[in-house]
Formats: C-alpha cells, sequence, structure tokens
C-alpha cells in the first residue's frame, strides 16, 4: 500500500461536480473543499496526502503549507512550473510510494513509469464515498443525546413526569 496520495489539485477541481465553482461559491471555496477532504481522506487512510496545485502564472516562488501537523501538505508550483513538474519530482523523492490521483493522461504515464500508482479522480470521489458518515458531515452534531436513545413512550412519559414537578 503506498505510503502517500498525491492529489493534482486543479485536475480534481475541475473533474469532479462536489468541487466545482457553482456548487461552492468561488475557486477558493473550491480548494478549501479539497483540502478538507484530503484530510478526511488522510484520517480514514492512515496516509499522508500532498495535493499540488498550479501556481505557474504567481509571481512568487513554489510554497508550502503543512496542515495537521504535515498530514496533510500543500504544495503551490513555481512561476514557470506545472503542477505535473512538481508531482514529477515528489515521485522521484518518494521511490514510488505513492498513489496520485488526476485526469491527466500524460502525468498518469509518468506515474506508472515512475512505478507509483496512478487513480482518476472518480476514484478519489470513491473513497470519499466510502468515509463514515460522521467524516463525511462534520457540520452534523456528534454529540449524542439521551432522548436520541430513548422510545417515543418513554420520552412521552418523561414529559409528563416533567409537567407535574413544575404543576406543583
Amino acid at each position: 500500500m503506498a505510503d502517500y496520495l498525491i492529489l493534482d489539485g486543479y485536475n480534481l477541481i475541475g473533474a469532479l461536480e462536489r468541487y466545482r465553482t457553482a456548487a461552492t461559491g468561488g475557486l477558493d471555496e473550491s480548494r478549501e473543499r479539497l483540502v478538507n477532504d484530503a484530510l478526511k481522506a488522510a484520517g480514514w487512510t492512515g496516509r499522508r496526502v500532498i495535493v499540488v496545485f498550479d501556481a505557474h502564472g504567481s509571481p512568487e516562488p513554489e510554497r508550502e503549507e503543512i496542515r495537521a501537523g504535515g498530514v496533510v501538505r500543500l504544495v503551490f508550483s513555481a512561476r514557470g512550473q506545472s503542477a505535473d513538474d512538481v508531482i514529477e519530482r515528489l515521485l522521484s523523492r518518494l521511490g514510488g510510494g505513492a498513489t496520485v490521483y488526476s485526469g491527466d493522461f500524460a502525468l498518469q504515464r509518468t506515474v506508472l513509469a515512475r512505478g507509483a500508482r496512478r487513480a482518476t479522480p472518480r476514484e478519489f470521489q470513491a473513497l470519499l464515498d466510502e468515509l463514515p458518515a460522521v467524516v463525511r458531515t462534520p457540520e452534523r452534531s456528534l454529540r449524542s443525546k439521551v432522548a436520541d436513545r430513548l422510545s417515543p413512550e418513554t420520552l412521552r412519559r418523561l414529559e409528563e413526569i416533567r409537567r407535574r414537578a413544575h404543576e406543583d
């Protein structure tokens, strides 16, 4: 099993409906949703995740951001470099211990030639779909209530007792 999951950031954003700007409200929001999904995938698979974004139009040098104590690393390519260039360099350093998620056919061929595994954007979506519902929907309260575990009849009786206690 590969040690790293490498995500071709903008390729996944363009390929999967969940990241389309019409669904998220903008590119920044799409990027953040992908990063949040990367954090969930890291937690679920136990692997480190590297998300690579093209920034070749930017005047800034290559930069990295670390999330969750290094479990997820974001890499923004340098001016004149593509995400593919960065991913190829990462694969050289990792020695094939990675699965790269991208719909870019040329990159997929390079990934296989470097001894790593390639996977499509749809396979990343399938990985997300495997996540337990609790992980997929963190906005839902995880706090368990006693009332959630009681039958409707028991709840009705308790409510009657509560009302009688307030009347006295």
